[in-house]
């Protein structure tokens, strides 16, 4: 029991601390975008704007701490976010003023603007969350999360350093100068080094307490080298060196403010955009924060649980007077860094903020700025290392590029448009990878690859022969512009090298391709056009209905053209089959050929009408039933003339075709030999001629004439042996 208050009491102990580490972090961001946003004619209402960040703070950082599946957890106003709410700002301005409605209303105009966008901003994550849409973040490409998490750390460290001295670090010359200036240089200097330092000592020593030791240490040791020893004013006094006080922070209170101030509603509605901006930039921070924290922390969110509760969290700090906050990255990984273990961590840092904001407690004016910008210096490097050192797209050299250039354009250009340029950059990256892919699964001729249909040993050989200029081809996946040129060129290719004999037949099988685009029309209508000028056909098979009218619309099928579209793969491989016989057979099968197959099947060792002898003749319309489905098998049948299907009915009634059998073959024989229950039906598809052999005519010929019985098992093994012997090629062909 006492172990378990120990680990109770270790675990708060950490949770606190973490949550005041982070507390002092979101304080001196609060300040920082409250005086982005009120500046110039605003700057009036840069305690109320504090007010509002502060309120949004503590409630999206209790709600998402209590509720987050990523724990633990940070959460409050984030920077892109506060970048659309100076734009914002400055359109409501711009329109008040115009108005001649001065100042102070400027401000209290603003403040309702961002109250309202805050409370939209939570009925949009709320619906988002509500509807099951959190999937489509799946859909965001890893470069676009690693550029955003790249950006996201250089810009925590270029803001850290801006806390340390007060220079906004840019790409001039003269940023550089400023910062590295003699009144700059010792606060750069003391922040540089913590961030090293601590960002080093995290990596060697793996405790969660190097972070807040060496940060409250450096706290107070450069708080009596600056105030207990007075070296602060030579060097360049206490405002160099410590935040202004927060001891007056003035209340918002939107619902109050509609009622004592004279409210032009039209400069709300004319900024409507802008609020809607804000609104969708937080969707789009939440979406991209939970996924960057899911890849830096290894871990999977529920999605839609984080949109509801992010949304839950503006609700109420829209109605509380707060602005929009969110799950932070930057604050998760922070407060994870410096030890926290549970919820309670975010819900400490809350209750620290909410202490400044009722109560005004100065905290952040005996912290250091270049420690604080030192602890977002070292904040910014853990984030780089996990996107640019620990990236999974390490593997991919285009996928770091590409992640590389996402970073570039955030930092010149916000992340609006890096989030834009980088998911078109992704899917372009895509396009290029899934073109390589040859759609092309597989790739066979008729010498290797049958229809299911047994035909007789003379169109077998015919189809032996001349199989070569019948191609089956296998698509998969999305056609489109990128790989139905590259399909339209193997084909072409084939066909071009293949001379003698000449491809006559394509059997395209699209049964895995689940669409295309007009790319893939136009290359498809190419192929048509150049089949035609080689007098050679297409059988489309496997096309679902859309497929199969945009290729009518086309012209690139029809009913009785020489391109046609099939139900499936064997249907169009037998069409080939039969316009390649017919273009070889000219005579029609009958009983005289028949027997001749007979004769030919002996070999003159036995005449075979002295076999026949025991074979009753039958004959059969269209349509006929030949054998029962579950009948008895008490014969075995030779399919003289005519043509057969094997069909199986299941439960439900429903028929399937299996197979088809041409004229001078063997049916029934499995069943026969194992004494077992049919196991298909068979019906005749066009007038045929049958002659069976029933077990009790086959037990008399064993007795009478063993000579012509041992002939007929001959004829048996033979036609297993060539049927087992073409499944076998077949098999070796598709393996």
């Amino acid at each position: 029991m006492q172990g378990l208050n120990g680990s109770h009491i270790s675990a708060f102990l950490r949770d606190s601390l973490s949550g005041l580490v982070f507390a002092l972090v979101i304080i001196t961001y609060c300040i920082s975008f409250s005086a982005l946003i009120f500046q110039g004619s605003l700057s009036g209402g840069l305690t109320l704007g504090l007010s509002a960040l502060l309120t949004g703070t503590v409630m999206t950082c209790l709600v998402v701490a209590l509720t987050t599946t990523l724990t633990p957890a940070g959460a409050g106003p984030d920077t892109p976010v506060i970048a659309v709410m100076s734009v914002l700002a400055a359109a409501i301005a711009t329109q008040v003023a115009a108005a001649n409605m001065g100042d102070e209303l400027a401000v209290i105009h603003v403040m309702l603007a961002i109250s309202v966008a805050t409370l939209f901003t939570g009925l949009l994550l709320f619906a988002l969350g509500a509807l099951r849409m959190g999937v489509w973040l799946r859909f965001i490409p890893y470069p676009v999360i690693g550029g955003f998490l790249a950006a996201s750390g250089w810009l925590l460290v270029t803001g850290g350093i801006e806390v340390m001295t007060g220079v906004a670090l840019g790409f001039s010359a003269e940023s550089f100068t400023a910062l590295f200036g003699a009144d700059r240089l010792p606060q750069f200097l003391l922040g540089a080094s913590f961030a090293l330092g601590v960002f080093i000592l995290r990596r060697t020593i793996d405790s969660f307490l190097t972070l807040p030791i060496a940060f409250f240490v450096l706290v107070v040791v450069v708080n009596l080298v600056l105030l207990g020893f007075g070296f602060s004013e030579a060097l360049g006094g206490r405002s160099a060196w410590y935040l202004d006080g927060l001891t007056e922070v003035q209340f918002w209170m939107p619902v109050q403010a509609v009622f004592e101030y004279d409210i032009d509603w039209g400069a709300l509605i004319l900024s409507s955009a802008e609020i809607g901006v804000v609104c969708g930039v937080t969707a789009i921070s939440v979406l991209l924060d939970v996924a960057s924290l899911e890849v830096a922390r290894q871990q999977s969110a529920d999605l839609d649980k984080e949109l509801r509760y992010n949304g839950v969290a503006n609700i109420l700090s829209g109605f509380a007077g707060g602005a929009a906050g969110n799950l932070s990255l930057s604050g998760s990984i922070l407060i994870q860094e410096a030890g926290a273990v549970s919820r309670f961590s975010g819900v400490a840092a809350s209750g620290f903020v909410a202490l400044v904001l009722f109560f005004g407690a100065d905290v952040a004016s005996y912290v250091p700025t270049p420690l604080l910008g030192g602890l977002l210096a070292y904040l910014g490097l853990v984030v780089l290392n996990e996107a640019l050192i620990r990236s999974p797209a390490q593997r991919s050299r285009m996928e770091t590029l590409l992640a590389g250039a996402i970073m570039a354009v955030i930092i010149y250009s916000g992340y609006l448009l890096g989030v834009v340029l980088g998911i078109v950059g992704a899917c372009l990256l895509f396009a290029l990878s899934y073109s390589r892919i040859g759609i092309v699964r597989r790739h066979l001729t008729r010498l290797n690859f049958a229809s299911n249909v047994e035909r007789s040993p003379h169109e077998t050989a015919l189809l032996k022969e001349h199989g070569e200029q019948i191609h089956v081809l296998w698509l998969s996946g999305f056609i489109f512009f990128g790989s139905s040129n590259r399909l339209f060129e193997f084909i072409k290719s084939v066909m071009d090298v293949q001379e003698n004999p000449k491809v006559r037949f394509l059997v395209l099988d699209f049964g895995a391709v689940p669409g295309l685009d007009t790319s893939a029309v136009l290359s498809l209508i190419k192929l048509k056009n150049y089949c035609d000028e080689r007098a050679a056909h297409i059988a489309f098979a496997g096309l679902n209905e859309q497929l199969r009218n945009t290729f009518r619309t086309a012209g690139i099928i029809s009913d009785d053209g020489p391109h046609r579209a099939f139900s499936d793969r064997n249907e169009a491989l037998e069409w080939c089959e039969n316009l390649l016989l017919s273009e070889h057979e000219s005579a029609d099968a009958t009983e005289e050929t028949f027997e001749r197959w007979l004769k030919s099947v002996f070999g003159g060792e036995l005449e075979p009408s002295r076999l026949m002898s025991y074979f009753d003749r039958r004959a059969y319309k269209e349509g006929q039933v030949v054998l029962k489905q579950g009948g008895r098998s008490n014969s075995v049948d030779i399919l003289a003339t005519g043509s057969v299907a094997i069909t199986i009915t299941d439960e439900q009634g429903h028929k399937t075709r299996l197979r088809r059998m041409a004229a001078q073959t063997v049916i029934g024989e499995m069943g026969f030999f194992r004494k077992a229950p049919r196991a298909a039906a068979v019906i005749a598809e066009q007038p045929s001629i049958v002659f069976r052999l029933t077990r009790k005519n086959f037990e008399r010929m064993q007795d009478e004439d063993p000579k012509a019985a041992a002939a007929f098992f001959r004829l048996i093994v033979r036609v297993l042996s060539d049927r087992l012997e073409f499944a076998n090629r077949e098999i070796s062909a598709l393996v």
